[in-house]
């Protein structure tokens, strides 16, 4: 298991890496059944960072800096642009996860995101046919708000440095002229 980069704020027990996998049927498992944190726990880490407890949904979440889209209910699916939906929360995982493991997406604070290849730095982010990455230089459709890339990404898909700031799906605003 990695290290978490990040530190808990009060938050006893909180490992921001950590994955739980509920146990198969009838199968013992010394620590119990139940994820340690109810969906939708929030929790404040070092670096002025936020994070929130998710059940990851269909697909879970391929690696580090995958943006998923969080619904009402706190599951969590990779965006992709036929399941991004006007006003759902935006949260990057910090390692990999399966369709019902339990774990948390940061949503404030210096993170990693999987963009496209030749993705800009502070520019309007997107999702892509890709589950999880974002690109740049799109001008329609429902934009991550709030996630922006602090270093450009080079010439192949990767991950970029980023900063998360509560982020949300919205439309592009484009003022009168």
């Amino acid at each position: 298991m990695a290290t978490s980069l990040y530190a808990t704020d009060g938050g006893l027990g909180a490992d921001f890496n950590a994955v739980f996998t509920p146990p198969s049927s009838g199968a013992a498992y010394p620590i119990g059944d139940q994820a340690p944190f109810a969906v939708g726990t929030r929790m404040r880490g070092s670096k002025d960072s936020e994070w929130v407890y998710v059940l990851y949904g269909s697909g879970g979440a391929t690696g580090a800096g995958y943006v998923c889209r969080i619904n009402e209910d706190f599951t969590a699916t990779m965006c992709s642009t036929s399941n991004e939906t006007y006003g759902d929360a935006a949260g990057v995982p910090p390692v990999a996860a399966s369709e019902g493991d339990y774990g948390w997406l940061q949503i404030k604070g210096p993170c990693v995101v999987r963009v496209a290849a030749s993705a800009n730095a502070n520019v309007d982010l997107v999702a892509t046919g890709t589950a999880g990455e974002l690109d740049d230089g799109v001008t329609t459709g429902i934009f991550v708000k709030g996630l922006v890339l602090t270093t450009a990404n080079g010439g192949s898909a990767g991950t970029a440095a980023a900063y998360a700031n509560f982020p949300v799906f919205d439309t592009l605003y484009e003022p009168e002229t």
